[in-house]
Parts: C-alpha cells; sequence; structure tokens
C-alpha cells in the first residue's frame, strides 16, 4: 500500500508541475494558483519577449534589462538544473498524460473538472483577502464557495458568478507581499516550478487551506490530488507551445516572467485594483 501511495504522489506532483515550465508561456486562460501550479501568468511579457526566430540571446538580454526587475538568484545553478529537470518530466510525462485528458473526455467534462478545482482553491482566495484586510472580498469569496459547493454542485456548475460573486484570484504568498515582505531569492522547485521564498513559504499556506487536503480516505485524496495536476496542465497545452518560441533562453524567460508577474499581482492589490481570475474553457 505504502508503494502504491508513494507512485500516486509522484504521479500527483509531477502532473501538477505546470507550474514550472508553462507559468510564464502566456496562456490568456490561465492563473496560476500559489501551489502548483503551477504556472501561464505573464500574456503582456510573453506577448513582447523576442522569439527564438530572432536568432540573438542580445535581443532576450536587451528585453530582459528593460522590461524586468531585477531578481536575486544566487542558486542559479542549481535552480536551473531543477528547471532541466522538470521540463523533461513534463516533456516525458506529464504532458502526454495530459494531452490523453484531453482527447478522451469531451469539452463539457473537462470544464466541470476545471471549474470543481476553482472552487476548491477559494478557501485559499478567502483567507488571503482576509489577511489584507479586503473584509468585503474575503466575505464575497466565501459566499461564493458556499453557492458554488452546493447549488452548483460541489462547483461544478459555477452559479456564483451568475449571482454577482465574482471568481477573483488571491493567495497566500500574495498576501505576504502585500504585508511588504520582500520576495527574496529566486527559486525553482522541483516539480512545482518558479517561485521565491516568500512565495514558498505561502505554498505551505495554502496547502493547508485546500479541503480536498483533509479527504479521510488517502485513495480518493490522492485520485484528487492526481485529477487535479491533469486538470491544469490540460489547460497548458496551448501555451507550453508560445514558451517553446518565447526565449532561447527559457529559464531566464521564465524567470523574469514570474518575477515581474508576482510584482504587478501585489502593486495592483495595494493600489486598490481588484485582481480578478481568467476564466476557463470559455
Amino acid at each position: 500500500m505504502n508503494k502504491k501511495l508513494a507512485a500516486l504522489t509522484l504521479t500527483a506532483s509531477l502532473c501538477a508541475m505546470l507550474a514550472g515550465v508553462a507559468v510564464a508561456a502566456g496562456d490568456e486562460n490561465f492563473e496560476r494558483p500559489q501551489g502548483g501550479a503551477a504556472a501561464g501568468m505573464v500574456v503582456a511579457t510573453a506577448a513582447t519577449a523576442p522569439t527564438a526566430s530572432t536568432g540573438a540571446d542580445d535581443d532576450f538580454g536587451d528585453w530582459e534589462k528593460e522590461t524586468a526587475p531585477e531578481v536575486s538568484d544566487p542558486l542559479e545553478k542549481i535552480n536551473r538544473g531543477v528547471f532541466w529537470f522538470n521540463e523533461q518530466a513534463d516533456r516525458f510525462v506529464i504532458k502526454p498524460v495530459a494531452k490523453g485528458y484531453d482527447w478522451a473526455l469531451p469539452r463539457p467534462v473537462k470544464h466541470g473538472v476545471s471549474n470543481v478545482f476553482d472552487n476548491l482553491f477559494t478557501p485559499v482566495v478567502a483567507v488571503s483577502d482576509l489577511l489584507q484586510g479586503n473584509l468585503q472580498e474575503s466575505a464575497s469569496d466565501v459566499g461564493r464557495f458556499v453557492v458554488n459547493s452546493t447549488v452548483g454542485v460541489v462547483g461544478i456548475f459555477d452559479v456564483a458568478t451568475g449571482w454577482g460573486l465574482d471568481k477573483r484570484r488571491e493567495d497566500i504568498g500574495q498576501a505576504f507581499g502585500a504585508w511588504g515582505i520582500g520576495s527574496g531569492p529566486y527559486l525553482v522547485l522541483p516539480i512545482l516550478g518558479p517561485s521565491n521564498v516568500r512565495d514558498g513559504v505561502g505554498l505551505v499556506g495554502n496547502y493547508f487551506l485546500l479541503p480536498q487536503n483533509y479527504i479521510d480516505d488517502e485513495g480518493v485524496r490522492w485520485g484528487v490530488a492526481i485529477l487535479g495536476g491533469i486538470d491544469t496542465r490540460y489547460r497548458l497545452l496551448d501555451a507550453s507551445t508560445v514558451l517553446e518560441q518565447a526565449a532561447l533562453d527559457r529559464y531566464a524567460f521564465v524567470r523574469s516572467s514570474y518575477t515581474q508577474h508576482r510584482k504587478n499581482l501585489v502593486e495592483n492589490k495595494a493600489a486598490g485594483k481588484a485582481v480578478p481570475a481568467a476564466s476557463f474553457g470559455q
């Protein structure tokens, strides 16, 4: 049984690795929840970055200096090794599984699954808003979770949006940033992908707020984890192609894009701007 659970754990982790490879691919339909995912967050960055077809490393270097914030990366050598591992895991395991999932299931079923996992992330959003002092938004998040978990049949149907309870994307790392805590050195986490010290700590908070992590039956719990990872990578199938064309140095591109995106999220919220979540599968 332990061996089986270990295998399931590895599979779930591999599927959740979306954050590492596709985070900066610029998929306009994906907003990575911190904690796995993962990573399609930087639409504008991907759109303006030089592509491999320009044939010049200098082009990307100039673009990075002009548009990206300074990134502390004292562990770059190690990070690059982890980044390479994550790419291979995605190429040979995760992406093929996600493509099979996409082929096997009809679109309405996949959309319903995505809605369920969006709903399961809502408690993280609610607590993040609460920690930032956004009481009205936090109350709206709670209401959204209750409505979709009941009337929406465990979140399969997004009833709450039609009732004026908008979907937002927040996480604990973002709340830490709003408190003025610096991001710290850049990190590439095995399987989980791009992060930093602040967001890495935030991942722990996210984990304890996800309802699926409290399912008593271990087999069911890991099954949900695996399905969640597959669903997330399925959403990024198109984005991975963009990333492959985004720059000659994909590591530097992902690092710059991730850092800029997280910086923008914190600054926009601090300025009182809403941070809506993208809509999936529509």
